[in-house]
């Protein structure tokens, strides 16, 4: 019990009170409020560097969701971050493009959801099989506005199955349509370069009409007389640990159909659009070996870059002194600064032969080689290669230096190069793998099948920067070709 002294002490002891020291309250708040704008800083980065969302409106779902890809040419560029109920009809999907791909949602693009899809008239979207629903698009033209909203496609265009356009537009005919089905492959040496985009009933309904597209790169692999005929098989890979598996490449071929294309080696000009071609149930075997060598590439050549003007020479001699025989060679010469410049073997007076009948026919003029060079009108140039000063022309040079070579450089290493000869005519595409450095120095052409004789003399042009790298000699023994180099000099007499 307390006491009267006891309750008088504790009165006159202070109430404790517990307060926060100056400026607490005030930092806590700024803290929240550093937080927030730290959070916000933070999202708004994460959006500038996710790249644009744009809506697309669909008629269906087709199973797709968020996290499923955009993809283009085989790439991912973004993906799907929502899908909801449209208004009305449909659904809607919130894409969100990688930064790098940001420029895709533009005015002319289209869109569809890619799933699998058999039907009579089209197969499509096996991969969607194994894998994911994805978004796939077809970009609109360079330069287009910026468009957040799209409607989507219900099934892939036609002009998708080909890759794209443009490209080379062929019609094959056959007596009955064998399964094909748009969107089969064409292949040259097993590498998709088109697609089937119709096939259809000729007007008199005496065969059926597939109709191809080569993408624009591989065009110059079809020629007059390339041949085309139907693959198909189903792949199946048996093993004890993985059992049976089977290719979707090979279960595409299965249901929609392949076809392959073979150019012979005497395959002709490069086929214009609208050609038509037979379609053969199947290929002899020659036409699986044919190695010919043809240019790929939508431009074979840097911009403005181009070969000189081409003059097919032929050199004409009698050989023997009792049974005489008339002997011809044939060639190409270019014109350069320094004059008419072709290869050695014609433009030189051939060991054995009558010199006074050794007679050049070049560019639209006639030559007595022997009196040429009696004149020093003909030179060496450099190995393998010789020149007709340009006063063995009188005036017709002027014309022909206007069409001379232009800006050369020394090969100094393998590399891809083409080669001209006649005016007009499509080039001979020869890959790096195939140049390597002869026995005694220079370049030579060796593997895979040897360079025509018909091309000796064509001027060989580096596919990098069009510079022209030399002549191209051929060998009539079927050895390795050569290609000499053109030293250009300023001046000739």
């Amino acid at each position: 019990m307390k006491t009267p002294d006891d309750r008088a002490l504790e009165a006159s002891l202070p109430d404790a009170v517990i307060s926060q020291p100056a400026g607490s309250a005030v930092s806590g708040r700024w803290w929240i409020l550093g937080a927030l704008v730290g959070a916000g800083i933070s999202l708004f980065l994460l959006l500038q560097g996710a790249g644009p969302s744009v809506t697309l409106v669909a008629p269906h779902g087709h199973g797709i969701g968020p996290g499923d890809p955009i993809r283009f040419q085989g790439l991912d560029v973004g993906e799907v971050v929502d899908v909801r109920l449209a208004q009305g009809t449909g659904v809607e999907l919130q894409l969100r493009f990688r930064p790098e791909a940001q420029g895709l949602a533009r005015a002319g693009t289209r869109l569809w959801i890619v799933r699998p899809l058999l039907s009579l008239d089209a197969v499509t979207g096996l991969d969607t099989l194994l894998g994911s629903r994805y978004v796939s698009l077809d970009p609109g033209p360079e330069g287009a506005e910026r468009r957040d909203r799209f409607t989507a496609l219900a099934a892939p265009p036609v002009d998708a199955l080909s890759g794209g356009l443009p490209g080379l537009d062929l019609v094959l005919e056959s007596p009955r349509r064998n399964g094909i089905q748009p969107g089969a492959a064409l292949t040259f040496r097993g590498v998709p370069i088109g697609a089937v985009t119709a096939v259809q009933l000729s007007s008199d309904a005496t065969s059926v009409e597939i109709h191809v597209t080569v993408r624009s790169g591989f065009a110059r692999l079809i020629r007059e007389r390339s041949l085309f005929w139907e693959m198909g098989g189903v792949e199946v890979d048996l093993t004890l640990t993985r059992g049976v598996e089977l290719g979707l490449d090979s279960l595409r071929s299965a249901l929609v159909g392949a076809i392959a294309v073979a150019t012979p080696p005497n395959g002709g000009e490069a086929a214009p659009g609208g050609s038509r071609f037979k379609l053969h149930e199947d290929a002899e075997r020659e036409w699986t070996e044919w190695t010919t060598p043809l240019p790929i590439g939508d431009d074979l050549l840097p911009r403005n870059a181009r070969a000189g003007e081409s003059y097919g020479g032929v050199l004409k001699w009698k050989e023997g002194r009792i049974l005489r025989t008339i002997e011809v060679r044939e060639g190409w010469c270019c014109a350069s600064q320094a004059g008419l410049i072709g290869p050695r073997d014609l433009l030189t007076v051939p060991e054995g032969s009558t010199p006074e009948s050794a007679i050049l026919e070049v560019a639209g003029q006639r030559f007595g080689l022997a009196e040429l060079e009696g004149q020093g009108l003909v030179a060496d140039l450099a190995p393998g290669l010789r020149r007709i000063a340009p006063a063995a022309f009188g005036d017709n040079w002027g014309l022909l230096a206007a069409r001379a070579i232009g800006a050369s450089r020394e090969l100094s290493g393998p590399e891809d190069v083409l080669v001209f000869g006649a005016p007009g005519s499509s080039p001979l595409a020869i890959d790096a793998s195939r140049i390597r450095e002869g026995p005694g120095g220079g370049m030579v052409v060796a593997g895979g099948p040897p360079v025509p004789e018909g091309w000796h003399g064509g001027q060989v042009l580096s596919r990098k920067d069009g510079a022209l790298l030399g002549l191209m000699l051929t060998s009539p023994d079927g050895g390795a070709a050569q290609i000499a180099p053109v030293q250009v000099v300023t001046s000739g007499r």
